[in-house]
């Protein structure tokens, strides 16, 4: 397995994760993007910290999945398929 593919695994398993521990989503996009916001803004921090010599870059690996599992449930859940 490439690397590209272990990286969308372990997106896709914080995803089935998220969708276990949250199964509520927001039916608005407002909120959806919200989420969505939150997971970067915790990433942005993640990169700062780093830089800061606060933690590692196993932190910035972890947001940065969360932050990409969230954009795909964000799209998942559009009702648009892609054309």
């Amino acid at each position: 397995m490439n690397d590209e593919n272990k990286i969308i695994n372990v997106i896709m398993a914080e995803l089935h994760r998220a969708e276990l521990i949250h199964p509520e989503w927001p039916t608005d996009q407002v909120h959806q993007v919200a989420i969505l916001a939150e997971e970067s803004g915790e990433l942005v921090k993640a990169v700062l910290d780093f830089q800061q010599g606060k933690t590692d870059k196993q932190g910035i690996f972890i947001e940065a999945v969360q932050t990409a599992a969230m954009a795909i449930r964000f799209i998942k859940n559009m009702g648009v398929e892609n054309e």
